[in-house]
């Protein structure tokens, strides 16, 4: 008896893994969407470290028009250890966490391409604050964020 309980709870475990990890496949960015979030960071990389945005690269790429209030929003929702520089680690967990908030692949992708094309850094609607949330963009895009999750943690 004892054998077919322990057969059944590794079953069991079994379907929690695949359903933990389908759910975290879920979540990743599309390659598309990873490869014009990468593009984004790299054209604000202007050392060439590859693993750290300072304020001032940020700065450089926004240019004057949005620059100031793009940096202070985009750093307060990327920058989550507040050390005034972005890491590489940092910036992916943020789009991962902006796809598990509802956003689609498509919806990242037309936003960071406006961005590419000179707009501003947007609030996006992920539960993080920008520094400045009356003078932050809104979405520049079509795309409308559901008003209640459709995912469960």
């Amino acid at each position: 008896m004892g054998c077919c309980f322990s057969v059944l709870g590794a079953l069991a475990l079994g379907d929690v893994y695949y359903f933990r990890q389908k759910a975290r496949a879920k979540h990743q960015l599309s390659p598309a969407a990873k490869a014009k979030v990468d593009e984004l960071w790299n054209r604000m990389d202007k050392s060439g470290h590859a693993s750290v945005v300072t304020r001032a690269d940020a700065t450089e790429f926004f240019g004057k028009r949005f620059g100031k209030l793009s940096v202070e929003a985009m750093f307060s929702q990327v920058d989550v250890d507040h050390d005034g520089q972005m890491q590489k680690p940092e910036w992916d967990a943020f789009w991962v966490h902006v796809k598990r908030c509802s956003y689609t692949d498509e919806a990242i992708v037309e936003e960071v391409s406006t961005m590419l094309l000179g707009g501003a850094w947007i609030n996006w609607k992920d539960g993080r604050h920008p520094g400045h949330p009356k003078k932050a963009a809104s979405s520049q895009s079509s795309f409308k964020v559901p008003s209640w999750p459709t995912w469960r943690d």
